[in-house]
């Protein structure tokens, strides 16, 4: 069978126009990689297990309606995205290893993070580029593949986001210093491995288009998150340096932390001698500061100069005058000074800000588990010829199976009817 030319089932728009993705994971890692894809115009294809879908679908926060609860991480990552139902192994169900196969001659990246696919699908890359030598293959696990390096019993670990922020040391440099490491939320780790997953998938893709050759990509969620850890390694193999836990204060310098202000909370950071003139200056008209009594070097340039009693005055003087005033009065003082300085933004501080809404960081689109338009996070990044967009919300379970399996693979009513009864789709 030819390829058929994407999109077939999305609209044309976007950077990405004529990509087609094939997504076989749940939760987030592996599948935000697709969202942000198809955020850029390429048609996604999520294959999702018949009766159960990914497990991404019963998390929450829920939206309630009609006694029906819709998960909201789902809907909000899950946008973009054609449903389809298949049993996966193909190593037991002919009908399915035809499917898929069928899937991966028809995409240009196919992106997994399923446990054990080998072992428990059958699936290997050697069947995959065989099939297909143009495509890019994404793999995303917690420990990464043994053919790239690393144990094999290890490789073969099972992760979650929490598993892999652990692995890669991240919560050691989170949190308060007489506090124990601390967990980032909100599966911090799960979407930097999304992100430098992208960035091979979109690589490799450039690739395939120069050469016709497709290639294997393999990223572990600890690599990831490690690889954003600043000079965390790199500080102790060349100097033995072991970077501690600050809290919300940098100790290097200052100021550059968060602070409590009279109704919120607010980010205030100068670093250089030059933005810190400007600081103290705001300062200055504040409280009244006397800039000449607070030098850089002394009092703010280095740790010592911040443990200093001049360096520890200055901090108590800015932390009390943000105790008396405003979060609206303390970012229109400090960015008169071109000092940057923001409010610790919550939900209904974004919802209501004109800067977030006119750069339309909140958009509208029909979701197919609520049943009705939801308000979703816009696309990011930003392109001015080639904008991307969100043209669907999350698709109900196996919704767009029917049509794929006609169109894309060429299946009949009747020969779909067969693998319904046989619970292949």
């Amino acid at each position: 069978m030819e390829r058929k030319p994407a999109p077939l089932f999305a609209p044309e728009f976007g950077p990405l126009k004529g990509v087609r993705v094939l997504l076989t994971g749940s939760i987030v890692a592996g599948p935000f990689i697709a969202t942000m894809l198809g955020d850029l115009g390429a048609e996604v294809i999520h294959i999702e297990p018949p009766g159960s879908g990914d497990t991404y679908r019963t998390l929450g926060p829920f939206l309630v309606k009609d006694g029906k609860k819709v998960s909201l991480p789902f809907s909000n990552d899950a946008r973009n995205r054609l449903s389809m139902t298949l049993d996966l192994r193909i190593n037991k169900n002919p009908e399915s290893r035809e499917i898929f196969l069928g899937l991966i001659k028809q995409s240009d990246i196919w992106v997994e993070n399923m446990v054990w696919l080998e072992e428990r699908y059958g699936i290997t890359d050697d069947l995959v580029m065989k099939v297909n030598p143009r495509i890019v293959i994404v793999h995303v696990s917690g420990y990464g593949h043994p053919n790239f390096g690393g144990d094999p019993k290890i490789c073969k670990r099972a992760s979650y986001d929490l598993i892999g922020q652990a692995y890669s040391g991240w919560p050691n440099v989170t949190g308060f210093r007489d506090g124990p490491p601390t967990r980032l939320s909100l599966w911090a780790c799960d979407y930097v491995t999304a992100l430098f997953g992208t960035i091979g998938a979109l690589a490799g893709y450039l690739h395939a288009q120069k050469t016709g050759e497709g290639q294997v990509i393999d990223v572990a969620q600890y690599e990831a998150v490690a690889r954003m850890l600043e000079s965390y390694y790199t500080a102790y193999l060349n100097a033995k340096i072991e970077r501690e836990r600050e809290g919300n204060k940098a100790t290097g310098f200052q100021p550059y932390g968060i602070f409590k202000a009279s109704n919120g909370w607010v980010a205030i950071g100068a670093f250089g001698p030059a933005v810190y003139k400007r600081f103290l200056e705001a300062m200055k008209e504040a409280v009244g500061l006397d800039p000449n009594e607070y030098p850089w070097e002394e009092c703010a340039a280095t740790s010592q100069a911040v443990s200093s009693p001049k360096g520890r005055k200055l901090d108590s003087i800015l932390t009390e005058y943000v105790e008396k005033h405003t979060v609206e009065e303390i970012e229109e003082l400090f960015n008169k000074y071109s000092v940057p300085c923001s409010r610790v933004m919550t939900p209904k501080d974004a919802a209501n800000n004109a800067h977030w809404l006119s750069r339309q960081l909140f958009v509208e689109a029909f979701d197919y588990n609520a049943m009705e338009t939801l308000k979703f996070f816009g696309v990011v990044p930003k392109f001015n010829k080639t904008p991307g967009k969100v043209w669907r919300g999350s698709p109900k379970l196996g919704q767009d199976t029917d049509e794929i399996l006609k169109k894309l693979l060429g299946y009949t009513d009747e020969e779909i009817k067969r693998l319904r009864e046989k619970k292949i789709v």
